[in-house]
């Protein structure tokens, strides 16, 4: 099957899903103070929401001002914005060499895949967690670059699994991709106590175990 994404190195290297973290210009300030202020940010976002979250929480989640925020991000849209961004480049960086590895077999390759996506998703999980539920409150000319990104990344899911899996047609395998993708993204949502190692190897399990198994039709 001809490839259009993972053809590397003699094909451009897939595009990252999200485009490289571009962070907000900072006007004054530590630069560590901004990075308190963004891993506060993105932990209220987690916990209580964009919508629910004001400035004023940031600031005091973070030890400063509410006001002080505004020395390192101009908006709370601007917060939001850089950690989708970010969390997305790290996701395209952590899977970038497994993409691009040769000599393996294909199921080897797929293994690999799910392996680099779950452990960069899941050690990413307040940047992923902004991702699933906050979305969709970023501005229109924002959002629209980031979606046609995640789609490649999709079909370069969909690739590796038609190579090993040739008898799913390519709806099914994307529906595949999709759950399995979207499995691991929820794990982000809410914190849990399991060890993240463990959690990890379960994680890829799961989604290794649902790549592989059956497509179910429905019974006449």
């Amino acid at each position: 099957m001809a490839t259009k994404i993972l053809a590397l190195p003699m094909s451009p290297p897939i595009p990252r899903p999200l485009a490289a973290a571009t962070p907000t210009r900072a006007r004054r300030g530590r630069p560590s103070r901004r990075a308190d202020i963004y891993a506060a940010a993105l932990r209220l976002f987690r916990r209580n929401g964009f919508h629910a979250t004001s400035i004023n929480d940031i600031g005091d989640e973070a030890g400063v001002a509410g006001t002080a925020v505004y020395s390192h991000f101009s908006t709370k849209q601007g917060v939001l914005a850089e950690a989708i961004r970010d969390g997305a480049s790290r996701i395209a960086d952590g899977i970038r060499p497994v993409l691009g590895r040769e000599g393996s077999s294909e199921e080897a390759a797929l293994e690999d895949l799910v392996r680099a996506y779950v452990r960069v998703v899941l050690e990413n999980a307040d940047l992923n967690a902004c991702y699933v539920l906050e979305s969709r409150n970023l501005d229109t000319d924002v959002a629209a670059p980031l979606r046609r990104k995640e789609r490649l990344l999709r079909s370069a899911w969909q690739e590796r699994l038609l190579r090993v899996r040739p008898e799913l047609t390519a709806d099914e395998a994307m529906a595949m991709v999709q759950m399995a993708i979207f499995s691991v993204l929820a794990l982000c949502v809410h914190r849990n106590k399991i060890d993240p190692d463990a959690l990890q190897a379960q994680a890829v399990a799961f989604v290794l175990g649902a790549l592989r198994g059956p497509v179910v039709t429905p019974q006449d």
